[in-house]
């Protein structure tokens, strides 16, 4: 059984394309007020690739449920359900 991991944090830069048609990376920030640890997501499929194309940039917030990445493969998490929610914003709506 592989643990689920979840986790909120910031695109530090906009969605890039991987290996082909709907697979993306997304380089995030998990707590920028800290050491600033970049987390690198995978997320594939047309599901993904819609909700990244709508709204994923860099500086959105996002909530991410996934597990480990292949070691060695510079992916951290495999997404299995991303969020971009207007709550993850700022409370003036800045992000």
């Amino acid at each position: 059984m592989e643990h689920a991991i979840w986790f909120e944090g910031t695109l530090i830069r906009d969605p890039q394309p991987h290996g082909g048609h709907d697979d993306w990376l997304l380089d995030t920030l998990v707590d920028p007020d800290s050491d600033g640890r970049k987390i690198t997501i995978r997320a594939h499929g047309a599901g993904h690739s819609e909700n990244i194309g709508r709204n994923a940039r860099k500086g959105a917030r996002l909530m991410v449920k996934g597990t480990a990445g292949d070691e060695g493969s510079g992916i951290d998490i495999e997404a299995t359900s991303l969020a971009f929610d207007p709550s993850h914003n700022e409370p003036d709506g800045e992000r």
